[in-house]
């Protein structure tokens, strides 16, 4: 907002949700993230300083940014070991090449984030297409796994909607470990309590026309 109300010459587009949702940075960290346009969420991850992850969640997106900080969290506990970078994505600019626009990241900086060669799930509040349109001309395109809105949706709960349209934190950390090689049949079992996580999910939904607490109540705990 600081930008927007700031700026001159610009179109600023403000979408504001109505729902109350998580802090998940200080007033000058907060800041900096914007001004930096995405960044890698050290604190929502696991992986090791100087190696390179084994997966990237990456997200946009109020409900897309809880359910991949959630996703991480699953992985984390249930897959001791898995090196994991969590990047928050503010400004979809940044995704397409410095040549293609202002606010465009070289390759060398997009690849060093989102690697060359590494599976990324990208969680996007959006249609899907328009994140690989972005990131057509990178290196890793190949890689690049988004989960969007699929135009799907009733009158439902806010994970209800979430699950119809596959960004959920159950779908996005099953869509990891499907994606890390040789991780699916290391983590068989994760994988079936994922799914029976959903299933419950749905379930409850139905049965009682709200989230259940386990989602609705959600919180990142302690690292």
């Amino acid at each position: 907002m600081e930008h927007c109300l700031g700026s001159r010459d610009y179109v600023n587009i403000v979408v504001s949700g109505k729902q109350p949702s998580p802090t998940w940075l200080g007033p000058a960290e907060a800041a900096h993230h914007c001004q930096r346009g995405l960044g890698i969420w050290e604190f929502a991850g696991s992986e090791i300083p100087g190696e390179e992850p084994d997966v990237v969640l990456a997200c946009a997106g109020d409900v897309p940014t809880v359910e991949t900080v959630a996703a991480a969290e699953l992985l984390k506990a249930g897959a001791p070991g898995l090196k994991i970078r969590v990047v928050n994505v503010v400004d979809l600019m940044r995704l397409q090449d410095a040549s293609e626009h202002p606010h465009g990241l070289t390759s060398r900086d997009f690849d060093g984030i989102f690697t060359a060669d590494k599976p990324i799930i990208f969680a996007y509040h959006g249609y899907p297409s328009l994140i690989h349109r972005l990131a057509y001309r990178r290196t890793n395109q190949d890689g690049l796994h988004v989960r969007g809105y699929k135009e799907e949706g009733t009158t439902t709960t806010a994970f209800d909607m979430a699950m119809l349209n596959g960004i959920d934190r159950f779908q996005l950390a099953i869509d990891a470990i499907d994606r890390v090689p040789g991780l699916a049949e290391k983590h068989s079992l994760l994988r079936q309590a994922l799914q029976d996580s959903r299933i419950r999910a749905h379930n409850h939904t139905r049965d009682h026309g709200e989230d259940s607490e386990e989602i609705s109540g959600w919180t990142l705990g302690p690292e």
